[in-house]
C-alpha cells in the first residue's frame, strides 16, 4: 500500500476526528504547543505533509504540500495554497520560506533525512524548521508503535523515532535544535483535558506531543 492511499480514501473521516469530543481537546493542546514556535514566524510558512490543513491555518501566509490529493482539497477550503508534492522533492526555489513545518509528518516520509534537507533548502537563512511529532520515548509513542504492529489504518505506514535518533538525523542535515516544547502529559488511556505546553530542557519522555524548533 502506498503512503498516500489511506489519507486519500479516508480524508473526510481523518479530518472529522479533530472535531470529535476527544479530538478537540487533544488538538487544542497541540495547537497551543505549536503556537509557542509559530507565533513569531513572519512571512511565508510552508507545511510539509499539510494534510487537511488543521495546523497550517495557524500561519498568516500558509502554503502546504502533501502526496494525497483528497486532504489537499480540504486544506484549500481552509485558505491554504496547496501543491501536490513529496517531502523529498519540494517544488520551490531555495530560501523562500520563513518557516517550514512538519507536523506528524517525518514518521510517514520514506526518507526523513532527505525531507529535512529539502526543508533546509527552501528555508531562509534566518528562518526555522518546526517539527511536531510523537516520539517513541513517551507512552503515546509506545502506543502508536503498538498500533502500527496491529495494522492501524494510518500508523501501519509510519516509522516512529526515539528522540535520540531524531537528533542524529537533525545533526546529519546540519540543523540545530534551538527550543523544545511539550504537551499531552496525561496518559493516552486517560480522558484528555486542557493542558499548557512546557519548555523541555532534556527528557521528553513525559510528553506525548513534542514541538522542536530547528535553525541553520
Amino acid at each position: 500500500m502506498s503512503i498516500d492511499e489511506p489519507f486519500e480514501s479516508y480524508a473526510t473521516q481523518y479530518d472529522a476526528w479533530y472535531d470529535s469530543e476527544r479530538g478537540k481537546i487533544l488538538y487544542e493542546n497541540e495547537k497551543k504547543c505549536l503556537k509557542k514556535l509559530i507565533n513569531d514566524c513572519n512571512g511565508k510558512v510552508l507545511e510539509v505533509g499539510v494534510g487537511t490543513g488543521r495546523f497550517a491555518v495557524l500561519a498568516e501566509e500558509a502554503f502546504g504540500v502533501d502526496v494525497a490529493e483528497a486532504p489537499l482539497r480540504i486544506a484549500k477550503l481552509r485558505g491554504i495554497r496547496v501543491i501536490k508534492a513529496k517531502a523529498e522533492e519540494l517544488p520551490f526555489r531555495d530560501k523562500v520560506f520563513s518557516c517550514v513545518m512538519l507536523i506528524v509528518t517525518l514518521c510517514f516520509v520514506k526518507d526523513p533525512l532527505l525531507a529535512l534537507k529539502e526543508a533546509k533548502r527552501v528555508l531562509k537563512e534566518e528562518g526555522k524548521v518546526i517539527i511536531g511529532d510523537v516520539f517513541l520515548d513517551s507512552e503515546w509513542g509506545k502506543l502508536y508503535a503498538q498500533k502500527k504492529k496491529e495494522g492501524h489504518l494510518f500508523y501501519k505506514l509510519a516509522n516512529f523515532y526515539s528522540f535520540e535518533n531524531f537528533k542524529k538525523i537533525v545533526s546529519l542535515v546540519g540543523l540545530k535544535i534551538k527550543r523544545v516544547f511539550g504537551t499531552l502529559k496525561k496518559s493516552p488511556f486517560d480522558e484528555p483535558s486542557p493542558e499548557e505546553s512546557e519548555a523541555i530542557a532534556d527528557d521528553i519522555s513525559s510528553y506525548g506531543f513534542v514541538c522542536v524548533e530547528l535553525t541553520k
